[in-house]
C-alpha cells in the first residue's frame, strides 16, 4: 500500500484501504467518461465519500466525523489519486472545508454548517483566486463593505474548485482598499443567496472532475455571525493551509506516478519483443528504474513535510521542496511510463492521457513550480555558510 512510509494505526489504514475501494468502484468507471464529457464530479459520489467518512475524516468524533490524523489524509491522497486526481482534489476541498470549520469556526458556524457537509448533504469549496489574482493572494480584487448586520460582498473569484455544485464558500475578500494582506477577510458565503451567481464551469484539460467554476458576487451579503476571519488573521491562516494543500497534492503526484508505473511493468511483463517480454530488455527496464526511484524520493520529500504538519512544525520549506519536486517527477515519470507502453499507451480507456494532464494540473495548483524555486532560493539567499543568515533580507 502507498501509505507504507507513513506511521499510520490500524484505524487509519483501514480508511485508506476503505478510499481506495471506493475509488475503484465509483470512480474508475466513469473517470473517463467525465473528462471526456468535461463534467464535474457528480453530486452522488460526495454522498458516497461522506458515507465512507471520508469527508470528515479529520472532524472530530464528538462532532461527527472519522477523528483520524493529517497524515491518513496524505495515504489517503495517494491512494485514491492511483485512479482520478482531480476527484481526489475535489475530496480533499470537502474534506479540508469541514475541518476548518470545526477548529477555526465559531461555535455557530460550527453547530449551522459542519453536520450537512460531512455527511455529504451540501458541497464546499475555497474561494482565493480571482481572473487577475492568482499566485499573488494579497492583490485580490474582491471587496466586502459593511453593511448594518453584517457585510457585502463585491467581486468575481475564478478557478473555484467544486464551484460547480458547491452550496458554501469561504471566500476572501478586502476590506480596507490599498492596506494588502493586512485588510483580507474571510466570510462563509451561501452560494444559493441573492446576488450570487456561477459563469460557465471552466474546461480544465485533466481536470474536469474537479469542477472549477467563476463565480460572481454582486452585492451578496454576509451576516457578521458568517464573518470566518477578521482581517489580519484571514490572511495568514489560508497561507498556514496552503502549507498542509501543497504536501496534498505532492502525494496526489505520487498516486498518478505510481498508477503509471504499476501498468508499464504489468504490461512490460506480458508483451514481448525480439524472443522476450519487454521487460527484460535494458532501455526499458533502465527507463522504468529511473521512474521508481523518483517515485521513492517524491514519497520521502512528501511523507517528511507530513510528518513536519503532523507534529506541529513549520513545514513551509519542506512543503515546497516536497511540491517542487513531485510536480516535475510526475510530468517525465508519467511520460515515461506512457512511452514504455508504445502505442496502447495512447488509448483512451487507458488513464495515461488523464494521468499526463494531471501531473500538468499539479505545476499549478496551490503554487506554481515557480514559487516552490523561489521559495527554495529565498531561503538560500538568508543562508551563510549552511546557517541563516541575519542580513539577509526576508
Amino acid at each position: 500500500m502507498e501509505a507504507d512510509g507513513l506511521l499510520l494505526s490500524a484505524q487509519e489504514r483501514e480508511a485508506v484501504r476503505r478510499g481506495r475501494a471506493l475509488a475503484l468502484s465509483e470512480i474508475a468507471p466513469h473517470a473517463a467518461a467525465w473528462e471526456h464529457a468535461g463534467s464535474a464530479l457528480p453530486r452522488p459520489v460526495f454522498r458516497a465519500y461522506a458515507e465512507a467518512g471520508l469527508i470528515g475524516l479529520e472532524v472530530s468524533r464528538q462532532r461527527g466525523g472519522s477523528g483520524l490524523g493529517y497524515l491518513c489524509k496524505i495515504g489517503l491522497a495517494e491512494a485514491m489519486a492511483r485512479t482520478c486526481l482531480p476527484s481526489t482534489f475535489a475530496l480533499n476541498l470537502a474534506q479540508g472545508m469541514a475541518t476548518r470549520i470545526e477548529r477555526e469556526g465559531s461555535e455557530s458556524q460550527v453547530r449551522r454548517h459542519l453536520p450537512s457537509l460531512i455527511c455529504g448533504e451540501r458541497i464546499a469549496a475555497v474561494s482565493l483566486s480571482e481572473p487577475g489574482a492568482g499566485s499573488d493572494f494579497s492583490a485580490i480584487a474582491t471587496w466586502a463593505e459593511r453593511a448594518a448586520g453584517g457585510w457585502r460582498l463585491h467581486g468575481t473569484k475564478a478557478w473555484v474548485t467544486n464551484g460547480a455544485h458547491a452550496d458554501l464558500a469561504l471566500v476572501y475578500a478586502q476590506t480596507e482598499p490599498g492596506s494588502g494582506a493586512a485588510g483580507i477577510a474571510s466570510f462563509l458565503v451561501e452560494l444559493h443567496a441573492d446576488g450570487v451567481s456561477r459563469a460557465a464551469d471552466v474546461p480544465l484539460i485533466g481536470g474536469h472532475a474537479i469542477g472549477a467554476a467563476t463565480i460572481v458576487l454582486d452585492g451578496v451579503f454576509v451576516a457578521d455571525d458568517d464573518l470566518f476571519a477578521p482581517p489580519g488573521q484571514a490572511f495568514k491562516r489560508a497561507l498556514t493551509g496552503i502549507t498542509g494543500a501543497r504536501i496534498h497534492v505532492s502525494a496526489m503526484a505520487c498516486g498518478i506516478v505510481a498508477d503509471s508505473l504499476a501498468r508499464a511493468v504489468d504490461h512490460g511483463r506480458v508483451r514481448h519483443s525480439f524472443g522476450r517480454p519487454l521487460i527484460e530488455h535494458q532501455g526499458l527496464r533502465w527507463s522504468l528504474a529511473d521512474v521508481a526511484t523518483g517515485l521513492e524520493a517524491a514519497r520521502a520529500l512528501t511523507y517528511s513535510a507530513a510528518q513536519r504538519i503532523a507534529a506541529g512544525a513549520d513545514a513551509t520549506l519542506a512543503a515546497a521542496h516536497a511540491k517542487r519536486f513531485s510536480a516535475d517527477m510526475a510530468l517525465s515519470g508519467v511520460a515515461a511510463c506512457m512511452q514504455a507502453m508504445g502505442g496502447v499507451g495512447l488509448r483512451a480507456d487507458l488513464p495515461f492521457g488523464r494521468h499526463l494532464a494531471a501531473a500538468r494540473i499539479v505545476a499549478y495548483v496551490d503554487g506554481t513550480t515557480e514559487m516552490m524555486r523561489d521559495r527554495i532560493g529565498a531561503d538560500l539567499a538568508r543562508r551563510r555558510g549552511g546557517r541563516p543568515n541575519p542580513e539577509a533580507p526576508r
